[in-house]
């Protein structure tokens, strides 16, 4: 029997492994919280575009007609997941990247709850405990955190947790519904929020041409690891599709602290701790995906 689970699982793995570039990207930014609309703006285009040509390789005659089947849970989790590209990029542009990426290791716990509510969805006992690792490490990465900077950066970044999980939970929700075309309408809605976000607060659609190209490598980034989240999302159930993604946490502080990328900041003891901890967790987990089992699509 082919090991489905073992492909959603490095599916999964590398979509985190991508996605970690992402934050780093936006610190790189001039002048960054005067550009986030623009910068959702080009980000969106982007994203929309690696997706749906994406789509276009794979269904080729077929293109048109995947559409057809786009259902309302489609247009939820398009919708949400459009917001939460909003409150990514302005808690990333609020606080630090580690505050950030901690707030989104939430995410496990939310996508697992939703799951179970919603779709009915059983964890394993080895996902549990992996889970509990994820949480463990979690609170031994914020204990020491400095507490005035990071409430508003908290709020976005749960948000940001807490949208990802209904998007999960979304792509999840319909077998029959093709799981990139959502993440696509996402990019789509995000793309059309900042336009008009840009024309009635009188701003220019302008930026800088070193922000416009950070911007659609970014899309690029977010294009590329949404196409593998969204094939292996058929093969794991919602809390641990999220789980797994959180490599993104741990890598993404580590991008942000490598001082040959110029943004070195610099992570703190607590910090590495939780971080060793959660990629403790998602080996474990890779451990368990080696065995022979298939998790249905509900």
């Amino acid at each position: 029997m082919k090991n489905n689970y073992l492909l959603g699982f490095s599916l999964v793995v590398i979509s985190g492994i991508i996605w970690s570039f992402g934050a780093p990207l936006v610190r790189l930014l001039e002048d960054a919280e005067s550009f986030r609309l623009q910068y959702l703006l080009y980000r969106g285009l982007i994203i929309t575009s690696v997706i749906l040509i994406f789509v276009l390789f794979r269904e080729r005659k077929n293109f048109f007609h995947t559409f057809r089947r786009i259902d309302s849970w489609s247009l939820i989790g398009s919708l949400v997941m459009s917001i939460t590209f909003f409150g990514w990029i302005y808690a990333l542009t609020t606080t630090t990247v580690a505050i950030t990426l901690l707030m989104l290791a939430v995410s496990p716990v939310l996508s697992a709850f939703l799951g179970f509510v919603i779709l009915g969805e059983r964890l394993s006992k080895s996902t549990l405990v992996n889970m509990l690792i994820v949480a463990i490490g979690i609170t031994i990465m914020v204990w020491d955190a400095d507490k005035s900077t990071t409430i508003i950066g908290g709020i976005y970044g749960f948000f940001v947790a807490l949208g990802f999980s209904i998007y999960t939970i979304t792509i999840r929700k319909n077998p029959e519904v093709p799981k990139l075309l959502t993440p696509a309408l996402a990019g789509f809605f995000c793309m059309l929020w900042a336009t008009l976000l840009i024309i009635t607060t009188g701003s220019s659609f302008d930026m800088p041409a070193m922000n416009i190209g950070i911007s659609m490598s970014h899309g690029l980034v977010v294009g590329l690891g949404l196409i593998l989240y969204g094939l292996g999302a058929k093969y794991l159930p919602s809390g641990e599709l999220v789980m797994l993604s959180l490599l993104e946490v741990v890598l993404g502080i580590f991008w942000a602290w490598l001082p040959i990328l110029g943004i070195h900041e610099v992570p703190t003891r607590n910090t590495l701790i939780g971080g060793l901890a959660i990629l403790f967790a998602i080996i474990l987990q890779g451990i368990y995906a080696r065995k022979k089992h298939l998790i249905p699509m509900p």
